[in-house]
């Protein structure tokens, strides 16, 4: 179809205007939903190879021991730039699949209290927690109800706690609390490690933003996506995330979730 041209006078006009705003926009989205669906397809088709690359690396760590030292280095080095990169693919695709909607959601109702204590207590046990305190300030009595897709709420957490463990040292604290605030259920992960310059805190949601070495410690697997990751399913559940941040005192990222009413359930 000839895309229409709009001569001056019809510019000038607020019906000229409103048309070619709408064009405009309506080519704006056809650009994004473009770039969405290449970058879906780049990361699904990289997911292949990485996978054989990944069984290779496997196999050659099988067989490093008695090799000599320069092979078991070539290794170790294998190993962790293909975690790096099966970090980013993985992460850039199940973004791209949050961004495209053809990754369902499966909401239910979900008090939030119960559901927080149960992934703190998983917390506790996991290994990689083992040089942090742990602290949990969820109200016992905390019963307020949600609409969520716990898998996906499960990602959160998840993304937050290993954002916190990254920033911060052993004897550090990691905090998950809740509270309610208007018609609002919050949830908030905090730390005590080494916080977010003031510089960069409007900027820890873009997507592949990494800020510079001071927040970024050297030999981090990560893709600098699981903020983005966070962002995209909260809104996705009709709320939102923000941070705050003092440099060298610690991070908090709260997340607000509208609160269901539970006669209606």
């Amino acid at each position: 179809m000839e895309r229409k041209k709009f001569t001056e006078p019809e510019l000038n006009t607020v019906e000229g205007l409103t048309a070619k705003l709408i064009e405009v926009n309506a080519r704006l989205q056809a650009s994004e939903a473009e770039r969405t669906r290449m970058l879906e397809n780049i990361s699904h088709d990289l997911r292949a190879p990485l996978t054989a690359i990944r069984s290779c690396v496997d196999y050659l760590l099988e067989y490093k021991d008695g090799r000599s030292e320069e092979y078991e280095h070539i290794c170790n080095l294998l190993d962790v730039r293909t975690r790096m990169m099966e970090t980013l693919v993985n992460d850039l695709y199940y973004l791209t699949c949050l961004d495209s909607r053809q990754d369902d959601f499966d909401f239910n109702y979900v008090k939030l209290g119960p559901f927080l204590e149960e992934y703190f207590f998983n917390a506790q046990v996991d290994n990689r927690y083992n040089e942090r305190e742990l602290i949990l300030e969820v109200p016992e009595d905390f019963s307020f109800t949600v609409r969520i897709d716990t898998a996906r709420m499960v990602r959160v957490l998840d993304n937050l706690f290993t954002n916190a463990l990254k920033y911060s040292k052993e004897g550090d604290r990691i905090i998950l609390g809740a509270y309610t605030e208007s018609k609002y259920a919050v949830f908030y992960v905090k730390d005590t490690g080494i916080g977010i310059a003031k510089e960069h805190l409007d900027k820890i949601f873009d997507r592949l933003y990494m800020a510079d070495y001071a927040r970024t410690p050297g030999n981090q697997n990560s893709s600098g996506l699981g903020l983005s990751i966070v962002q995209s399913i909260i809104k996705s559940h009709g709320g939102r995330v923000t941070c705050n941040s003092t440099q060298g005192e610690g991070s908090r990222f709260t997340v607000y979730l509208p609160l269901q009413n539970t006669t209606e359930k």
